[in-house]
């Protein structure tokens, strides 16, 4: 058992290696990726790392062509990544694949864990060969922060660690768009059971964060916000249903109803479980409708999906979620290929992904069992 262990261990250890390797080639072959965005802000934090100017003549001052995408995160998510500072482009985009990939792998196994099936591959093979992993893989995208914000959320709340889900909400906030759902029923919750360390703990976290951020850059917070009036102020379509129902329409208005759809049915849902509310089965649904209707995702941010379909892969109708699964994740392999871009389609083809990863939970949960997703005694 123990000689099983450690070659275990040694074999997870060469496989990171080799990620690392290929992540270190594919910065030094592909073009400056979305990840150049987290890197420059870090590089330039004292400085201004909103600054679409000083971001570019950083970039160019590093031998990197300029890519045009600044970081929109808060100052509170840009002091998480702040240790990419100390790293050059190539080498920081390998080391955050491989953090990455084992944060994704992470998060499922612990889902798939508490779910009762025993050992298994698949979280592993589900994670790795789901669509939106690959996309956020690929552009280095910070999403897994908020996966991992939430995961742990969920289970420390389950052993009573109020303190430390309190500060795992820290990374969702990082995001706190794609997540709105969910950090709702983190509120209503918290009221309704007056668990008052959680937002205590939370609040603490976030100032803390903040008051890093003005020690090191007093002048963060209007930089900050002057990103954001320009943020707010975009047009462009997101590819997701609202940003279709945009699209077709030319009324900006309209691509905010999945939005308004998603919080009337968190109303009802929680006014529902809200007496028997579980955080690792209630809390990984509305994590899924978070984003599926958010007004302002991409096809990367979906990754906050995977925790409900392993349970429902788990606990439900396998044949039936394997063929929605993968006729959804199908959509991404004709986008990654750009099979979808040879017909002239950009990223708006994927606009229908995020309701498909509904519809897979939807179908696949019909024949799950009526006690909680997550077995007691896992």
């Amino acid at each position: 058992m123990r000689f099983r262990k450690i070659f275990a261990v040694l074999l997870i250890a060469f496989c990171l290696v080799i990620l690392f390797a290929a992540a270190l080639m594919a910065a030094y072959e592909l073009p400056i990726q979305d990840f150049a965005q987290y890197w420059a802000a870090a590089h330039l934090f004292t400085h201004d790392p909103y600054s679409m100017q000083a971001k570019q003549a950083f970039e160019k001052s590093s031998g990197l062509l300029a890519a045009p995408l600044v970081a929109k995160n808060p100052p509170w998510a840009i002091v998480l990544f702040l240790p990419l500072g100390l790293l050059g482009y190539h080498s920081a985009f390998a080391i955050w694949t491989v953090m990455s990939v084992l944060g994704i792998a992470g998060c499922a196994k612990v889902v798939w864990d508490r779910c009762g099936p025993g050992p298994s591959l698949v979280p592993a093979l589900l994670s790795l060969t789901f669509g939106p992993t690959v996309v956020l893989l690929m552009l280095g995208q910070i999403t897994v922060l908020v996966l991992l914000g939430a995961v742990l959320f969920c289970i420390m709340v389950r052993k009573g660690r109020d303190w430390f889900a309190g500060a795992s909400l820290l990374l969702v906030m990082g995001k706190p768009h794609i997540a709105l759902l969910f950090l709702l029923s983190v509120a209503l919750w918290t009221v309704l059971h007056r668990r008052w360390i959680v937002l205590i703990s939370g609040t603490l976290a976030m100032a803390v964060a903040s008051s890093a951020a003005l020690a090191m850059n007093p002048h963060i917070l209007a930089q900050f916000w002057r990103r954001t009036v320009l943020v707010v102020g975009e047009t462009e379509s997101y590819p997701n249903l609202g940003g279709m129902l945009y699209s077709l329409s030319g009324l900006h208005i309209l691509a905010l109803l999945p939005q308004l759809a998603g919080l009337i049915w968190l109303a009802f849902y929680w006014r529902k479980h809200r007496s028997d509310w579980d955080w690792e089965s209630h809390g990984l649904v509305v994590l899924l409708c978070s984003v599926a209707c958010s007004y302002y995702s991409y096809p990367y941010d979906e990754i906050l999906a995977l925790p409900a379909l392993i349970a429902a892969f788990a606990k439900g109708d396998r044949r039936l979620f394997l063929a929605v699964f993968t006729l959804t994740n199908l959509g991404f392999a004709f986008y990654i290929s750009n099979i979808a871009g040879h017909f002239g389609y950009g990223y708006m083809f994927l606009w229908w992904t995020a309701t498909g990863w509904l519809l897979t939970y939807v179908l696949a949960q019909k024949r799950m069992s009526a006690e909680p997703v997550f077995s007691s005694q896992a």
